[in-house]
Parts: C-alpha cells; structure tokens; sequence
C-alpha cells in the first residue's frame, strides 16, 4: 500500500494509480480548510479522547481528518485533548540514557515523557493520527509510542508473563495513505477494484494492532484508513472532501458514540 507521500512526476491526475502531478502531498485548499482546536482535558467525569497527530501538514487530508474527528468527538460529549507531535518538537529518540528506562522501566522518566504518560493516564480513547509510512507508523508517532508506553507504565512483568496495565482504554488509528482507491474504512470495507488486497493489508494492521493493545493492556478499538483521497486536480473536491469527512464520522459513530 502506498504511503501518503504523492508523487513529483507528471503522471494522469485522474488515473487511481498516480498521485497528484501538482504537488508532492494530498493538499487541501486554503478555502476549503476546516481547522478545530479542541479545548483540552479538564477534571470532569466526561469520556476523554486523546488525539496523538503526527502530521506536520496542517493542511493536509491526514490532518483534515484529525480536525474532522476531534470536532466530532467534543460535538458528542467527549472531552479531546491535541498532542501535535511536530509541534511539540517531540523527540522520537530513544537516547542511551533513557534506554532501560524505556525497556525496563528502571528510573525515571524525563519530563516530556511524564508530561505525556499523564495524559494517556487521563484519557479513555488514545487516537493516533499519522500518514502512512512503509506501511508503519512514522517516526515521530513510533517514536511517542517507544518513549511514552514504557515497561512499568504501560506493561509489567509477572509471574505469568508481561501484563498490561493500561486498562479500560482503548487505542484507535485515522491513517492517509494516499490515492490508490483500494478502499475507505477497515477490514470488509474495499471498493471492488482489489478486495482481497485491501482486506489482506487490513488484516496485517490488525495483528500490529492487536499485538500492541495486549501489550499495553488496553483494547483495540481498529482502524479508519482512507485509500481514497480526492485527487488534488479534481473539479469534485470540495464534494470528494465532504463525503470523506462523513464517511469519518459514521465510522467513528459505530466505533465509538
């Protein structure tokens, strides 16, 4: 599956099998742009969702779909709090002195690594969104998930082996992963044009995913992968764009409200 990288080449805009020829990424229009700043995490008993968003593109169609999902989530009572990684400047390193931190939870954490685990800590619903990278999570979001998900924070040792101890919460994925028009949605959702491709890359984002919720302890809640994306030349967009944000929030509706 492709990553939501574009291409530079001058290659059919309108064919499933090229990306946009203008630009190197799936870019939105300046007037088309629906920016949402949620308002954050506070001490009440609301239902808390944490977007972890590794996209330095704020007009991107991977981070038009965090706003889309983060204003629909607040719209149905739950309170959302951003962690924009590149603007944090987070560090996805892992440095010699934290190693065994990280790997066997001995010492402390640095701040900006408790700053965040106090977050997941407060949250129900951890919602990572990032662009499809080789088929994996890109660095700066692997990256948060090595340093933040620590042994000893997120997992233990026992008897019986290693134990989540992230408990009654869940992780979610909103992935872009360009404009191969395969699919919109998860497992079961391609289009016609290659389902049992589709469903297999599906299928494999599942084994990771369900590894690392039983890792963590907390429950796999799947994926919202967007193989759709309108391309940056089309005369539909603003309609291609409207219809991808729905599609967003009715799977979000049956995922999670």
């Amino acid at each position: 599956m492709k990553s939501d990288q574009g291409t530079t080449n001058t290659a059919d805009s309108t064919s499933a099998a090229s990306a946009d020829a203008t630009s190197s990424a799936s870019i939105v229009p300046n007037e088309l742009i629906a920016q949402y700043k949620p308002k954050g995490f506070t001490d009440s008993d609301k239902k808390k969702a944490l977007f972890v968003v590794g996209d330095p593109r704020k007009n991107s169609v991977n981070y038009d779909l965090a706003y889309t999902a983060m204003k629909h989530f607040e719209e149905n009572g739950y309170e959302v709090e951003l962690r924009d990684l590149y603007d944090m400047k987070f560090s996805p390193v892992i440095t010699p002195e934290e190693f065994y931190y990280a790997k066997d939870g001995t010492g402390e954490p640095t701040a900006d690594v408790k700053t965040e685990q106090e977050f997941v800590t407060k949250s129900d619903e951890i919602i990572f969104v990032y662009p499809n990278w080789h088929d994996t999570p890109n660095a700066i979001t692997k990256g948060y998930m090595e340093r933040v998900f620590a042994k000893q924070f997120a997992y233990k040792s026992t008897d019986k082996g290693l134990e989540g101890m992230l408990k009654d919460k869940s992780i979610f994925t909103i992935m872009n992963c360009g404009y191969l028009g395969g699919g919109r949605g998860f497992i079961g959702d391609g289009v016609g044009i290659s389902d049992d491709v589709w469903d297999q890359y599906m299928k494999a984002f599942k084994v990771m995913d369900d590894d690392m919720a039983g890792f963590w302890g907390v429950s796999n809640k799947g994926r919202f992968v967007n193989d759709r994306t309108p391309a940056n030349s089309s005369d539909k967009y603003e309609q291609e764009l409207n219809q991808l944000r729905a599609d967003l929030t009715s799977y979000l509706d049956k995922t999670f409200i």
